[in-house]
């Protein structure tokens, strides 16, 4: 169902029409619950015929006083043709369109989530699956939409269930009332390991921890800087303070990013070679220098004061640097960070939800970053700045390593980690991979000779709408059920087009032309067409539509970090 007809106030009509109109292999509900009833599609009014349309209605919001965001107009061409106007170059377009809160709905389901967000618990994507049933507290059923099975839909039935605590997921993975858990906890995973009925499976994360080298004369050159480098056994650093599934990075990019990767790999460790380093500098090891921490997790970073401590052993075993670790309030640590006025060292992280390098190097090194590292690596800020204007996945790659090469010559800081996770599944079940962004391609999986694949998590998810939600266990349902017009490939962050069958951009990469594949449907029957992906948008875009309106402090968090900025009216 297309949306507009006129304008965006259409979207005010059709939620008044949408409010007027165990054990396993077979899971059960608990005593306690109801049992769910299976999910028919909520009444859809007939399906208008596509009127082309746009928003704003007129100009750009490119044009607006105080806006910020990325994207400057959508227009909705014909039935298959979109076309976005950004208000600068963004060769990474393609990747926020991927991301899983951007998937396209149909008009009619966004009013009705508006009117009602338990909605998004029977809503009809175009994913591989569908929802059967629902129970609240409990699991939720996913029915293969296609007859026949797909690479991403191998297994006719998933369940995901529900459970906050790490102990009793184990506890259900262990007497096989689940086929498979997400997160397991230190305790629990070691338990995991010694049953050879069971696997882990590490799952790559979105984020980098970083040792920073801040403001003042001790590490302001560079050779210094590349001494500490090669000072920190970053391995034996992994192993001490970071989770289970947790990597040894080659860059500041998690190579888990495609493209992310390209140039040198950073320094190995070689302890005598730093110390020799160091004496040719006339580095004065008889000081003691601030290691500054933020007093609370902060993305990339779990756990910041144990990284400290063992960063802190490290240093004086393998170069004989002291070092005192100074916890700060994150506020104040944040600040500082930001003015670039911490002396020292600082330990920090970076993470993105954008599946492309410049989620990365944007918060490190653009325009606007005035920390310390980023002050003394122009090199690597002018390198950022050009990604902007490159489309061409090669060509973005091969500027990546060059970024990186950049990185690693200034040594302005030190990459320690990906942070990561584990799932663990019983052994027959075949087929099992991860997403760095939490798309875990359940359907993908074959559970042995079980008719359906039971998966369990910590948190339940709101429905299967993710573009107001967050968590990683959100993403998972979403994934399975929606798809925007760029996704995945399954278990990879290998960006492919779904909905669309191509987006092509202007030679300065400031509009991008989307042609919609043909024939394709929601699972209730109704085309897909750009309409629908204009009304997906703009219901996240705009705070004055009935979607972001009726939902005033969700954290629509993806859409602001991917695009940067709202309409307010």
């Amino acid at each position: 169902m297309s949306i507009m007809r006129r304008a965006l106030p259409a979207l005010v009509v059709a939620a008044l029409v949408a409010g007027a109109c165990g054990s396993n292999p077979v899971i059960t509900p608990p005593p306690s619950a109801t049992p769910a009833p299976t999910v028919t599609p909520a009444p859809s009014i007939s399906e208008a015929p596509f009127v082309a349309t746009a928003w704003p209605p007129d100009g750009s919001a490119c044009t607006l006083p105080g806006y910020t965001g990325l994207l400057g107009r959508i227009e909705a061409l014909d039935a298959r043709t979109v076309r976005f106007t950004l208000c600068r170059p963004d060769g990474a377009f393609p990747a926020r369109l991927a991301h899983p809160a951007l998937a396209v709905l149909d008009s009619t389901s966004i009013a009705r989530i508006a009117a009602d967000r338990r909605a998004a618990r029977t809503v009809a994507g175009s994913g591989p699956y569908r929802i059967a049933s629902w129970v609240d507290g409990d699991n939720v059923v996913l029915e293969r939409a296609a007859p026949d099975p797909t690479p991403e839909a191998v297994t006719k039935t998933l369940v995901i269930r529900w459970t906050a605590e790490p102990a009793a997921r184990a506890a259900e993975l262990k007497d096989a009332s689940v086929d498979g858990m997400d997160a397991p906890g230190p305790t629990e995973l070691e338990a995991i390991s010694t049953l050879p009925e069971l696997v882990v499976t590490p799952r790559a994360g979105m984020a980098t921890a970083f040792l920073a080298f801040g403001s003042g004369p001790a590490f302001a050159g560079t050779r210094v800087r590349r001494a500490l480098a090669l000072s920190i056994d970053r391995a034996a650093l992994v192993d001490a303070a970071f989770p289970a599934g947790s990597l040894v990075p080659a860059h500041v990019i998690p190579c888990a990013v495609v493209g992310g990767c390209g140039g040198r790999a950073w320094y190995d460790f070689n302890g005598p070679a730093a110390v020799a380093a160091l004496a040719d500098e006339q580095f004065d090891l008889e000081a003691t220098y601030p290691l500054h921490v933020p007093d609370q997790p902060v993305p990339g970073l779990p756990d910041p004061v144990a990284v400290a401590n063992a960063l802190r052993d490290q240093l004086a075993a393998n170069i004989g640097l002291t070092v005192t670790v100074d916890v700060m309030p994150l506020a104040a640590f944040r600040k500082a960070v930001g003015a670039g006025s911490l002396a020292g060292l600082y330990l920090d992280g970076v993470a993105s939800s954008l599946a492309d390098p410049v989620g990365f190097l944007g918060p490190l090194f653009g325009d606007d970053v005035r920390t310390t590292p980023a002050r003394r690596a122009t090199a690597v800020k002018a390198a950022v700045a050009s990604l902007a204007s490159v489309t061409d996945p090669q060509g973005r790659a091969d500027a990546v390593g060059v970024v990186n090469d950049a990185i690693r010559s200034v040594a302005v800081m030190v990459p320690l980690a990906n942070p990561g996770s584990v799932v663990a599944f019983h052994g027959d079940v075949t087929g099992v991979s991860t997403s760095a962004m939490g798309l875990d391609p359940l359907g993908s999986a074959t559970p042995g000779d079980r008719p359906q694949l039971v998966f369990t998590q910590a948190t339940e998810p709101d429905g299967a709408y993710c573009g107001d939600q967050a968590s990683p266990d959100a993403l998972r349902l979403c994934g399975l059920v929606t798809q925007g017009l760029f996704g995945f490939e399954p278990g990879t962050l290998a960006r492919r087009p779904i909905l669309a069958r191509t987006c092509d951009p202007s030679p300065d990469a400031t509009v991008w032309t989307c042609t919609l594949r043909s024939g394709r449907t929601f699972t209730d029957g109704m085309a897909i067409d750009a309409g629908d992906v204009l009304a997906s948008f703009v219901a996240q875009w705009d705070r004055t539509q009935p979607l972001r309106a009726a939902e005033p402090e969700a954290p629509f968090a993806a859409w602001d970090e991917l695009f940067g900025g709202t309409l307010d009216g």
